[in-house]
């Protein structure tokens, strides 16, 4: 979805990350050990997208399998993005789709390897770790086949149910329903060892309402219903409750030392969105 000419400035940017990567060979960010790129370090098997400069030919001649080389200072990151595709996204779901494309190429350029896992349901469904250019088309395809329709479990269950995590950066883009959810995602992703940052992604109509007169609300999740008069009483009180719960989210994120940002679904994502991430210091 996004342009050519936005993946371009993308490519002149980069992740932040306050840690030393521990990874594969291949990267671009520097490992807490200490010697230099061309310092042999350790194997592990070759995985499609990868450097196959650093591919070890002897090993091949002798097991019959791709190893590549690790090296002590030069190493890969883990980027992991937690997409969260409960039925709550639905409005704001072309805004949390690019997010994760933006992320992921700048992950794939940046020499690092990526986890993309599609949270609802109370499940995290997981995409095959990629690395490399070349695979940011497969990330496409996949975000592409993903719709915004969980009613069932929480975010924090579908964030313990996520495999494969291994200390690195993680990108965790919800609308941040609810405060508790949020909170104990946040805790785990921490326990587990990852630098969490949060995109969340609302609606204008959520940050700006524009309703009058008498409505029926419905839940997109729950499929609760309730009757509204939205007069100007209403809509102060709902600014307040609006106030209220983003601060509670600011000061979550804040807590567990997470970058954040706010990402408004109704403006122009290529526009903004750079913008964000450097306010933000994820960039």
């Amino acid at each position: 979805m996004l342009t050519d000419a936005f993946l371009a400035r993308l490519d002149a940017l980069r992740l932040a990350m306050r840690g030393r990567a521990q990874g594969g060979a291949g990267g671009s960010r520097r490992s807490r050990q200490t010697g230099s790129s061309a310092e042999f370090s350790d194997y592990r098997e070759y995985i499609p997208g990868d450097d196959i400069r650093r591919l070890d030919w002897n090993a091949l001649a002798r097991f019959d399998r791709l190893y590549m080389k690790l090296f002590m200072e030069e190493q890969e990151s883990q980027v992991t993005i937690l997409l969260d595709a409960s039925a709550s996204m639905g409005a704001k779901w072309d805004a949390a789709r690019c997010a994760a494309e933006a992320v992921g190429y700048l992950a794939l350029t940046g020499g690092d390897r990526l986890q993309l896992h599609v949270l609802k349901n109370g499940k995290a469904a997981g995409f095959p770790q990629l690395s490399g250019r070349a695979p940011f088309a497969r990330l496409n395809m996949f975000l592409d086949s993903c719709a915004p329709d969980g009613k069932e479990g929480t975010l924090t269950d579908a964030v313990k149910r996520t495999e494969g995590l291994r200390k690195g950066l993680s990108f965790l883009i919800t609308d941040g329903y609810t405060e508790d959810a949020l909170k104990e995602a946040l805790d785990y992703l921490r326990y587990m060892r990852q630098e969490t940052a949060v995109i969340q992604v609302m609606s204008g109509g959520e940050l700006r309402p524009e309703m009058e007169g008498a409505l029926k609300l419905t839940d997109s999740e729950s499929g609760e219903q309730i009757d509204l008069l939205a007069d100007r009483n209403a809509l102060e009180n709902y600014r307040e409750a609006l106030g209220d719960f983003l601060k509670a989210v600011r000061e979550n994120c804040s807590r567990c030392e997470a970058p954040y940002m706010l990402l408004d679904g109704s403006e122009p994502f290529e526009k903004r969105f750079i913008q964000l991430l450097s306010n933000s210091r994820m960039i």
